[in-house]
């Protein structure tokens, strides 16, 4: 993959070549592909502080992103993909640099993210299940067995219960 170079400054005082140090710089659409993120999430968790400013390149304008921010990139889609909140997110990272202190809460925010996995899971088998009824009712029906489709869904009322359940849990939660 191509890197670009380290932005070059007047001075090397200059707080984006102070900020990054040295190693590769990718670019947006780079950091973007690597991290499995859009471009414009990750302008859009720059702006709400869910990650720090990028470095800009001084020439340009545009963001220089460097290895410990494509760590962290790294991090923020993982937790993002488990569907963790943009807040719980904001104070998992921020407990990061505080270590053996905050592993307590750590802990207890992935343990209660685990929790509302589990919670999805259940309604994902819930819904599958339903579908797996509908599929036997419309054998019966291809079938032109009647009786069986109709003593079939009158068996099933837990079944149609529990994923109309997780349909409006998904839409309330």
């Amino acid at each position: 993959m191509t890197t670009i170079t380290q932005p070059q400054a007047e001075t090397q005082t200059d707080q984006t070549q102070t900020a990054q140090g040295s190693g590769p710089w990718y670019t947006i659409r780079q950091a973007s592909l690597m991290s499995g993120m859009p471009e414009t999430t990750l302008r859009y968790y720059e702006t709400i502080g869910i990650i720090p400013p990028i470095a800009r390149d001084p020439s340009s304008g545009h963001r220089c992103y460097n290895q410990d921010d494509l760590d962290l990139l790294e991090t923020i889609s993982c937790l993002s993909a488990t569907g963790m909140s943009l807040e719980h997110m904001r104070e998992y990272l921020g407990n990061r640099a505080a270590g053996a202190e905050a592993a307590g809460r750590q802990i207890e925010l992935l343990a209660e993210q685990g929790r509302r996995l589990d919670q999805r899971m259940a309604g994902l088998r819930a819904r599958k299940r339903y579908v797996q009824l509908k599929i036997r009712y419309w054998g019966h029906v291809r079938d032109h067995d009647q009786a069986g489709a109709t003593e079939l869904i009158n068996q099933s009322a837990q079944i149609i219960e529990a994923a109309k359940r997780s349909g409006n849990e998904r839409l309330a939660g």
